[in-house]
């Protein structure tokens, strides 16, 4: 308080009050930062409001929407599970693999351990036919999961294969289609290698054939951990045969390089037969030896050239299906479900593997039958009279030939 006596009024003295500035300016300040501050608390709690508001709505939009989307899954699995024409393709795949495993397993210890085919050839023959008894059991097992597990289960959700089953069932049944498809190509090599070595082939070791299994095996197991090291399987899983669409292009991919490679080496196997008839007449006028091994070689390698025809043909179809179904889409077939069950149909090759039991007994026995009547029509000759001199001095002067020529 000071006075100002420049402005007394009468005997009372004017007084005027000042102020510090420093204390009104600190008080000011922290004024404003408590109220900056009140503001800033007040905004930040209202934007986390909102937020929490917004991320419980996106939330019960996003649960609503997966159940949505459950309930269409469920509903897709149910309507295809229960589709006439599908249903009744899962039966019959498991039907005709179910016949298909005791004629595999009778067909081989019958026939082809007994085979009297050089080593080589009858090692490869037990891996390709192991190979497709192999997926004939595996289709067993998941044919018939699609076939009867539908009476079990109670709800339609119920009717989605787990995740886990579908990564093991899916790989194990496109690895045991693929696995016997390159076992032809050995059985082209190892013949072409017979012919060459005709006059020894029937004393050499059986090494060719098992390194062929070997090395035939290894590209399958390389393409498939390439196609699926990266697929995190987050489709649909209804059937254990549909690829998902991360790893279908490859995989259908990967089923035309195989058909390429198996339709040259069908043609490779008439080229084989092509070079046996061209050479027949040379080794006609060879020692008997020699005679009678190119004669084995060609009609063994009628006998391969027979089943590689046929797995071309059933696998052929097989492939073109499935290109055709993925290239014409859903549109072609009207609806969605019925396109999934033409993805999910799979009757060539489970047919095959009946199939190719009838092909490989009919095909042996005509075999037999051929060898049997050569043999026949060689020794059968007359020994006695004339015609039975004439016969021994026709023998003893091919032998005195065959001895010159040899020395020449």
């Amino acid at each position: 308080k000071v006075p100002c006596y420049h402005l007394y009024t009468q005997t009372i003295p004017l007084y005027v009050f000042t102020l510090n500035p420093i204390p009104v300016l600190a008080t000011v300040a922290s004024f404003s930062v408590v109220q900056i501050s009140l503001m800033t608390l007040f905004v930040c709690l209202t934007v986390r409001v909102l937020t929490i508001q917004a991320k419980r709505n996106t939330t019960s939009q996003y649960t609503s929407f997966v159940l949505k989307m459950n309930e269409t899954k469920c509903e897709l699995a149910y309507q295809l599970t229960y589709q006439p024409v599908y249903r009744a393709s899962q039966f019959y795949t498991f039907g005709v693999s179910f016949l298909a495993v005791p004629a595999l397993l009778t067909f081989i210890y019958k026939r082809i351990l007994s085979l009297s085919f050089h080593g080589n050839l009858r090692v490869l023959l037990v891996a390709y036919f192991s190979s497709v008894l192999l997926y004939a059991i595996v289709l067993c097992f998941a044919f018939g999961y699609h076939a009867f597990a539908p009476f079990f289960i109670k709800s339609e959700c119920g009717l989605i294969i787990n995740k886990t089953l579908f990564q093991i069932g899916h790989i194990i049944v496109l690895f045991c289609l693929t696995f016997p498809m390159m076992f032809p190509i050995g059985f082209t090599i190892e013949r072409f290698v017979a012919t060459a070595m005709s006059s020894s082939y029937e004393n050499t070791r059986t090494l060719l054939g098992p390194i062929l299994v070997v090395v035939l095996s290894l590209p399958n197991f390389y393409t498939f951990y390439r196609i699926f090291e990266n697929e995190k399987f987050e489709d649909i899983f209804i059937s254990f045969l549909m690829l998902p669409s991360t790893s279908a292009t490859q995989f259908t991919n990967y089923l035309w390089t195989l058909l390429y490679i198996k339709f040259g080496n069908t043609m490779a196997n008439m080229v084989l037969l092509i070079v046996h008839s061209i050479l027949k007449p040379q080794y006609q006028k060879s020692s008997l030896t020699t005679k009678y091994a190119m004669e084995e070689i060609t009609k063994t390698s009628k006998f391969t050239m027979t089943i590689t025809f046929t797995h071309l043909l059933f696998f052929g179809i097989y492939t073109a299906c499935s290109l055709f179904v993925r290239v014409l889409g859903q549109q072609f077939f009207g609806s969605f479900i019925n396109f999934y069950v033409a993805r999910g149909i799979n009757c060539a090759v489970p047919t095959y593997n009946l199939v190719i039991v009838i092909v490989g007994f009919i095909s042996l026995y005509h075999l037999n039958r051929k060898r049997n009547q050569a043999v026949t029509t060689n020794v059968q000759m007359m020994s006695i009279g004339s015609e039975g001199a004439k016969n021994y001095d026709e023998a003893i002067n091919n032998q005195w030939a065959t001895v010159v020529s040899g020395k020449v």
